[in-house]
């Protein structure tokens, strides 16, 4: 059963896909087949108590 994962790191353009181990993670949840949302810290708040983020669809990809 595929689940929706969300990822909370820095802004993707500025990881080191070699070295980050959040990124292996994301791919190897993207290759079996589950859903990856994206979000920064600062969009992370707690409301009423329960935690909230403006997250985004993201798909990730090794490149070189």
């Amino acid at each position: 059963m595929p689940l929706t994962i969300a990822v909370q790191m820095d802004p993707l353009e500025d990881i080191n896909i070699a070295g980050d181990s959040t990124f292996a993670l994301m791919l190897e949840a993207q290759a079996r087949g589950h859903r990856l949302l994206h979000y920064p810290a600062d969009q992370l708040t707690y409301e009423d108590g329960r935690l909230r983020a403006v997250a985004r669809p993201v798909e990730v990809r090794r490149v070189e």
